[in-house]
């Protein structure tokens, strides 16, 4: 339940409805009619989300991004502000869905092993009709045991967590430009060699196992990075 009413809270900060801080968390319990733990468990997921600033006595406070109007990847859940809740705006094309094993590039990239079955999914996304990112995205069946046509057309995401249970625990990136192959840049319509910011992203369980990693190649002009962190302990 609080993974829903998680969610909520987030479209309604993207829809800017609260203008500087959250309600209260008795405001909150009568509006989701949930108990004190539930509504802080939510707020926990939209604090780890990178959305919140929390001061101690006074409450949960709105994170503002740098310029409203752009497009922003937040690399706190590794993936973009737009994706960020079920049945937001980017609009996926399948291009790919099928099975294979891993080789030796897929086993280093994902940290598996080689010749690990893997479901693949590669798509294009859309922002407002226009082509946001290519996504190569892979799935262990070993984690993962199926995936249909119909749940890759949607948040795989959810339907993992719905389907089987499945949540992240952990997830590393790394953001770095490349150039695009041939059969890369065919697919995003920009000359082959052409440079573009790469995100790569390996998604752990808690007991340290890949559920998924994925390689995102973002064409969408204008976009920004956002990182959130908490108590990082500097020593001198």
């Amino acid at each position: 339940m609080y993974r829903a009413i998680a969610q909520d809270i987030i479209k309604s900060i993207i829809a800017d409805e609260y203008e500087t801080k959250l309600p209260t968390e008795k405001v909150l319990m009568a509006r989701f009619n949930a108990s004190r733990n539930t509504i802080r468990k939510a707020i926990d997921v939209v604090f780890r989300h990178g959305l919140l600033r929390r001061v101690q006595g006074s409450g949960n406070f709105i994170i503002k991004q740098p310029d409203d109007s752009a497009t922003v990847l937040n690399l706190s859940i590794g993936f973009d502000r737009a994706a960020m809740v079920e049945g937001g705006p980017l609009v996926s094309k399948i291009v790919t869905f099928d099975k294979l094993k891993a080789d030796a590039k897929l086993a280093k990239q994902g940290n598996i092993e080689i010749g690990d079955e893997l479901y693949r999914v590669v798509r294009l996304r859309y922002l407002k009709e226009c082509l946001y990112d290519l996504e190569e995205s892979y799935f262990p069946r070993a984690i993962v045991p199926f995936l249909s046509e119909e749940s890759v057309q949607q948040s795989i995401f959810a339907f993992l967590r719905e389907a089987y249970g499945i949540t992240g625990s952990t997830t590393e990136n790394y953001v770095h430009q490349v150039r695009l192959t041939a059969e890369r840049a065919q697919l995003v319509g920009l000359p082959e060699g052409d440079k573009t910011m790469c995100l790569d992203g390996i998604n752990y369980l808690a007991n340290g196992d890949v559920f998924n990693f994925s390689k995102t190649f973002f064409v969408y002009e204008d976009l920004e990075l956002y990182y959130h962190t908490e108590n990082i302990d500097l020593e001198n």
